[in-house]
């Protein structure tokens, strides 16, 4: 006798770290660890949820984790009818794109279930909104390096892809820096000297990653707005962010942090050990982990699953 299968939904997600320092809430890049979400149909109603994957303690399994707020935002109702097996290889609290990654698979997940209406361009809005800000959320649904901007009707992006040679070294310490406290050290407004040298470097480090991504160098990362700030908020990031090696294109603090990315073009270990060095000579752990570029973005496929 077979088994018994029911149709369902693979959505699959990319981690994805942005700010790329200079680029502060601009620019993102897709990494190749992933979010993945099974998605079954139910005739109960409700919302069955299970997770697996790290900082399993953190992650709600009602109507308050973040797949089910973007599918409800999407149709206009609480999630109902649905069973989510979710699988992360991504770290919560660790500036590598986690909750938006969850909204993501939410909306399309929600869009999927209201017909298939919604363009990409209304979903990254709504991920965005629901996110704070659009820069994860962009390069979460279309993979590669993202510049985004909002408007106040839609998400502006353009994006390229991130070439094989380099390479993410990912240094995240044994200690999670939630959103709103990195977020709550920084000022309401800044010196126009300093905005003009970030601009100078995001719009520099734009043009390199679109024509030449092998030209990047690290003062193309080099920040006066948020890193010094939040690198106060954990020993060893400002060591980190000193770190140089000839392979080494740039350093920045990922997202909000805690974690800290070097883009690479080979040395990936001896990089990794000066990262942990870093932290180490702190009174910090950390470990350390080399990702790809993820080119794709989010993927959407229609599955049979065992009932």
């Amino acid at each position: 006798m077979g088994d018994s299968r029911e149709p369902g939904l693979l959505v699959r997600v990319p981690a994805s770290s942005a700010n790329l320092g200079s680029a502060f809430d601009t620019a993102a890049v897709a990494l190749e660890l992933y979010l993945e979400v099974r998605c079954l149909w139910i005739p109960e109603g409700g919302v069955e949820l299970e997770y697996h994957g790290p900082d399993a303690e953190r992650v709600p399994l009602g109507q308050d984790n973040l797949i089910c707020r973007g599918m409800a935002e999407v149709t206009g109702e609480a999630a109902g009818g649905v069973r989510l097996v979710v699988r992360s290889q991504i770290p919560i609290g660790a500036g590598l794109g986690s909750s938006a990654a969850a909204l993501v698979a939410g909306v399309l997940i929600g869009a999927e279930m209201d017909g298939g209406v919604h363009s990409r361009g209304e979903l990254l809005g709504v991920a965005a909104r629901l996110e704070g800000h659009p820069d994860n959320a962009a390069a979460a649904l279309l993979g590669g390096f993202v510049v985004a901007a909002e408007t106040t009707s839609e998400v502006l992006t353009r994006r390229t892809d991130l070439p094989s040679q380099l390479r993410f070294v990912i240094a995240t310490p044994a200690l999670a820096l939630p959103t709103s406290t990195s977020r709550a050290v920084l000022p309401s407004s800044y010196d126009r000297q300093d905005v003009t040298w970030n601009l100078q470097r995001a719009a520099l480090l734009t043009a390199a990653f679109f024509s030449d991504p092998l030209s990047l160098s690290p003062e193309l990362f080099s920040d006066r707005l948020h890193q010094g700030r939040r690198a106060q908020l954990v020993p060893g990031i400002a060591d980190c962010l000193d770190v140089r090696h000839p392979d080494l294109l740039g350093v920045f603090l990922s997202g909000a942090g805690s974690s800290v990315v070097g883009v690479v073009r080979g040395s990936e270990g001896e990089v990794s050990e000066l990262f942990r060095e870093a932290f180490a000579g702190a009174g910090i752990s950390a470990s350390t982990r080399v990702a790809s570029g993820d080119n794709r973005g989010a993927q959407v496929r229609r599955i049979e699953i065992p009932a």
